[in-house]
């Protein structure tokens, strides 16, 4: 395997310049370029193949498919934040998020049944809507429609590809026999889940509480639709970012290799940078409070006015 590894643009973070910030929009400027810089390296982590072979087998693919997929979540995060859509940026995060916990998990739980139940789990959908229509041309007497023959084909291929007779398997309820949350905590990410991520499931569900803060406007005891959207936050910027090279560092541990260490031996070196964003930017909120606080009520608006324009 291979020494060379491609060149990533290192952000820099400077404190004697990020004090000079006076909106969140620099922030997020900032968050955007760490973020970038933290998935390039998710790409090269997908990229390396193990040196006696020219393809991961199925058991590694798992691990693999998860940072692809990081990678396309982390880009649409920053797709989402670039447009100015708040409401999709908590999607693609809490989405990231997930991916991200399972990750880990299967890193730290690297074992064949984990893999075969993580598939099988997956597969539970495809194996009851090849069931259910199986049923329905038993019922029609044998005939079968050109859209269901493309439907379990389309099945076929997939179990045939994943190396699973549908007819042996019952999907688990719940891969590896544990929730979200359960695996989150069992990775130490579980208050990070509760305090940052379990929020942002009421905008993959649509709840109430995502339409009341972002959908509607309450105006005189009742609601009228709000159909502006909010600019985006540096926290899901940095947090995701934060747990990517988290991430990237439990993976890199794993593989043997200069490759491996040539890209490991820099993550020590953007953590710390996200770090110091994430707490000079805390520092940037508890100042704008503190000066919001002793504003008069006519200032206040204008202040709010002045932010928001700055920001956009």
């Amino acid at each position: 395997m291979s020494s060379n590894v491609p060149e990533v643009k290192r952000v820099e973070v400077d404190p004697s310049v990020i004090s000079t910030f006076k909106s969140e929009h620099e922030y997020i400027g900032l968050s955007v370029e760490l973020l970038i810089e933290a998935s390039s390296y998710v790409c090269i982590a997908g990229n390396i193949i193990p040196p006696a072979e020219n393809a991961w087998n199925r058991h590694e693919a798992v691990l693999v498919g998860h940072l692809v997929r990081l990678y396309k979540l982390n880009t649409a995060l920053l797709d989402q934040t670039c447009q100015r859509r708040r409401e999709t940026t908590f999607i693609f995060a809490r989405l990231a998020f997930e991916c991200i916990v399972n990750t880990i998990f299967i890193i730290r739980n690297d074992r064949s049944e984990i893999v075969q139940s993580y598939i099988e789990h997956s597969m539970r959908h495809e194996k009851r809507l090849r069931d259910r229509i199986r049923n329905k041309i038993t019922e029609r007497g044998g005939e079968i429609w050109p859209i269901e023959k493309r439907i379990l084909d389309s099945i076929e291929r997939s179990a045939k590809n994943s190396d699973v007779d549908l007819d042996r398997i019952d999907p688990p309820k719940n891969w590896a026999g544990k929730n979200l949350f359960d695996k989150a905590r069992d990775v130490g990410l579980d208050e990070a889940y509760l305090g940052a991520f379990a929020g942002p499931s009421h905008s993959i569900h649509g709840n109430w509480h995502d339409l009341l803060e972002y959908n509607l406007e309450v105006k005189d005891g009742g609601f009228l639709p709000n159909f502006e959207w909010h600019p985006p936050r540096p926290q899901l910027l940095t947090t995701i970012a934060h747990l990517t090279v988290i991430t990237l560092g439990e993976f890199f541990s794993e593989i043997i290799g200069p490759a491996g260490n040539a890209v490991a031996e820099r993550l020590p070196d953007l953590y710390e940078r996200i770090q110091i964003l994430i707490h000079l930017h805390e520092e940037f909120l508890v100042s704008r409070t503190n000066r919001e606080s002793h504003l008069t009520p006519t200032l206040k608006i204008l202040e709010t006015e002045r932010q928001r324009s700055e920001d956009f």
